[in-house]
């Protein structure tokens, strides 16, 4: 059964007090996501090619809508949190928990803006930016601090049927592992020379990416600093980080859409969602293949451990590259 906003809150006649709460959430999350896009900046470089990159400063009316945003949503948080407590307090005796629906990748996404809410604000007002410096043990952290917030977050909401999300073992195993030799190799060794290398002629944009580059920077400087924050940017970002996107992505928004929607549309949707939320035109083509592929796996196998697995197998090539 499809749960809409305002509608049972497991499939029961109880509705879901947080619903109202969790709409102007969600839009919010949108609107700060459009305005991130909307700080990207396009300069012709030596050879003609688009180089993208992100504006130290953004336009005022910009700051002046996400600054207002931000604080909408962090008092309608305040009654998003207080509702969802009720809601889980009047239906904590009920047995029967549905499968994951439209209510449920609402929710999802509005305790995203109330993450992004607190943050903005904690930085704009309180904090320095960044706490920790980069390439330290706590820079790793504080960079992957929305995903922590997702490895928290998605198994709390989805307490009691993690199953439902790809929290399962994976059907017909056997098949998965040689699945994933082949997209692993289709990735490796296929997808510059067929999606990224051709997308970017054909759009002259540059290759080089800023968010790799920052990647780059910081990983190369745990390097040169101790073996502390080695440790640290393995685990955070060539495990915890992939976990944690996998949960949201292919477990969260993935199983939703197909459900409401069908394979093949929730497929692509999560996939471009997943793109775009990286933040990276020089590679919006190839992650948006690799998500497809993720999706690929997650879909056919019953389980987001094998989307899992090749997400990790990818961030931590690309951690033991910058090492090397």
């Amino acid at each position: 059964m499809l749960t809409g906003p305002g509608m049972s809150l497991w499939g029961g006649t109880e509705k879901r007090r947080s619903a109202p709460w969790a709409i102007p959430l969600f839009v919010g999350y949108w609107i700060v996501f459009a305005a991130e896009l909307m700080m990207l900046r396009f300069e012709r470089g030596p050879d003609g090619r688009w180089i993208v990159s992100t504006a130290e400063v953004p336009e005022l009316w910009l700051s002046l809508t996400v600054l207002a945003v931000a604080v909408f949503s962090f008092f309608a948080a305040i009654g998003f949190a207080v509702n969802v407590w009720r809601d889980r307090r009047r239906t904590a005796w009920l047995r029967h928990r549905p499968a994951p629906a439209w209510a449920d990748l609402l929710h999802v996404v509005a305790w995203l803006q109330v993450f992004h809410a607190c943050t903005l604000l904690l930085y704009g007002l309180v904090l320095p930016h960044p706490v920790f410096p980069e390439g330290s043990v706590g820079s790793f952290f504080e960079s992957a601090s929305l995903q922590l917030f997702i490895l928290v977050v998605v198994p709390l909401w989805f307490r009691g049927r993690m199953d439902e999300i790809g929290v399962c073992r994976p059907r017909r195993i056997g098949r998965m592992i040689a699945a994933l030799v082949v997209v692993l190799l289709l990735i490796t060794r296929v997808l510059d020379a067929v999606v990224t290398t051709p997308v970017a002629d054909w759009f002259h944009l540059s290759l080089d990416s800023e968010r790799e580059q920052q990647i780059e920077q910081e990983i190369v400087q745990a390097k040169d600093g101790d073996m502390w924050a080695v440790a640290a940017s393995v685990l955070v970002i060539g495990i915890l980080v992939p976990i944690a996107e996998e949960l949201l992505f292919r477990g969260v928004i993935q199983t939703c859409l197909v459900r409401r929607w069908g394979a093949f549309v929730g497929i692509v949707l999560s996939s471009l969602w997943f793109a775009l939320m990286h933040v990276d035109v020089a590679l919006l083509a190839p992650l948006f293949v690799i998500g497809l592929c993720l999706g690929y796996l997650r879909h056919r196998f019953q389980s987001i451990w094998g989307a899992v697995v090749l997400h990790v197998i990818n961030n931590l090539t690309g951690v033991l590259h910058y090492f090397h």
